[in-house]
């Protein structure tokens, strides 16, 4: 695959409709700013798949068309993230996962998931959904950001041909044959949405969690599986960057009963840098979970010499209290040396300071991440009596003083989603 290298009719398609539905507003058009295309590099020009890889793919159910785009004389716009890809036909997009044939945008990533695992809850971290209970984990290869500390980088930066072979013999995952015995078994498997709901209930999961990589990429498969786990009775968690639009993000959140959101900083400029995006879609999407009723914990990555800056967590926890409540749990996470990125972890001291400026904005719920042994860094106090209602032994439970959602030494809610 070669990225386009000048500037063609995808750009000034790109940004005619941008500027043709602002053609009565004077100045500078917001919806531009946050709606910028990808830049040209970051298109895949020829990358889509061809002739037996195609039919193979598509054989196999691996290729499905995708939701929320539009076509444009041949070209497909892609209207899933504030990327804003513009894929000729053979195009394939910045997630590496949406491809332009004959003029239908199609997404590569369905039923073909790259990992698998059982996780306890706590592990996404979210510490006020289902304590204590195991989720059933999945991701496909693909992702909308490009993170240069992305811990997950061999599967979030990849294409699904990267990780899955349509060649081989297809196995098909079931209750009866819930996981692959090998890593050849694991690159021909299939899991469609029906067999996950199967499976979870199979393995008493409680719930099914989208994650590793970045449910936005595999969105239609995301959202169809959704749907197959609701009917089983069972609960969705997205682990996801929440860079998406919010026409989707408000279908998806129909069926979404939590949300691990990473909120990789308060920097416009940092945002880009680190992590090839934008801030404002993503604050966006916050406040569209929220009012969607979907149950949200926000993950922040410190980075050092990035997104360490107290004045820039200052301006993030005072955000958070004052536009999505004080009860919303915020957890600072230490970074660690990962992909492209080589950095120093994060001081202990640096986090402890964050979590002190998260209270003082009124924040309830703070916890501290990826630091061993550091005294109550995922303890849950009671705001009330300050007593400690939930303890937690790394990513399984040690104590839980609750009476439902109440604090069982003063009666005082604790909010949550305490029980499955």
């Amino acid at each position: 695959m070669s990225a386009r290298s000048s500037m063609t009719r995808r750009t000034f398609l790109a940004r005619g409709a941008t500027l043709g539905a602002c053609a009565l507003t004077a100045g500078v058009c917001p919806a531009l700013l946050r709606s910028a295309p990808a830049q040209e590099a970051d298109i895949f020009s020829g990358g889509a798949p061809k002739g037996r890889t195609w039919d193979l793919w598509r054989k196999r159910g691996w290729a499905r068309e995708a939701a929320h785009y539009v076509r444009r004389d041949g070209a497909a716009e892609c209207l899933l993230c504030p990327n804003h890809c513009i894929l000729e036909p053979g195009d394939r997009g910045r997630c590496r996962n949406r491809v332009n044939i004959g003029g239908t945008l199609y997404t590569l990533a369905y039923a073909n998931p790259c990992a698998l695992h059982v996780d306890p809850v706590e592990k996404k971290p979210l510490f006020h959904f289902l304590p204590g209970t195991r989720t059933y984990s999945l991701a496909t290869a693909g992702c909308v950001l490009r993170c240069l500390n992305c811990q997950n980088w061999e599967i979030s930066q990849r294409s699904p041909e990267e990780t899955k072979d349509a060649a081989g013999e297809e196995l098909r995952l079931t209750p009866e044959r819930p996981g692959p015995r090998s890593l050849d078994e694991a690159r021909r498997a299939t899991l469609m949405p029906e067999d996950l709901a199967a499976i979870a209930a199979a393995l008493r999961c409680p719930s099914v969690s989208y994650t590793y990589s970045e449910p936005v990429a595999f969105y239609e498969y995301a959202l169809d599986s959704s749907r197959a786990v609701r009917a089983r009775g069972l609960r969705n968690i997205l682990v996801t960057s929440a860079y998406i639009r919010e026409a989707p993000l408000r279908e998806l959140a129909r069926w979404t009963d939590a949300a691990h959101v990473d909120l990789k900083g308060f920097d416009e400029a940092v945002y880009l840098k680190l992590n090839g995006g934008a801030l404002r879609p993503v604050l966006d999407a916050l406040l569209t979970l929220r009012r969607a009723g979907v149950w949200v914990e926000i993950v922040n990555l410190v980075v050092p010499t990035y997104t360490d800056r107290m004045d820039a967590i200052g301006r993030m926890c005072d955000w958070i209290a004052e536009a999505l409540g004080p009860d919303v749990p915020l957890h600072f996470s230490r970074c660690h040396p990962a992909h492209k990125l080589r950095l120093a972890p994060t001081p202990a001291d640096t986090l402890e300071a964050a979590r002190a400026r998260a209270r003082e904005a009124g924040l309830r719920y703070v916890y501290i991440g990826n630091v061993p042994g550091l005294k109550d860094a995922a303890t849950t106090f009671c705001p009330r009596c300050a007593k400690a209602v939930v303890v937690r032994d790394v990513y399984s439970l040690a104590a839980i003083h609750l009476e439902g959602s109440a604090c069982r030494f003063c009666g005082a809610t604790i909010p949550g989603v305490w029980r499955s």
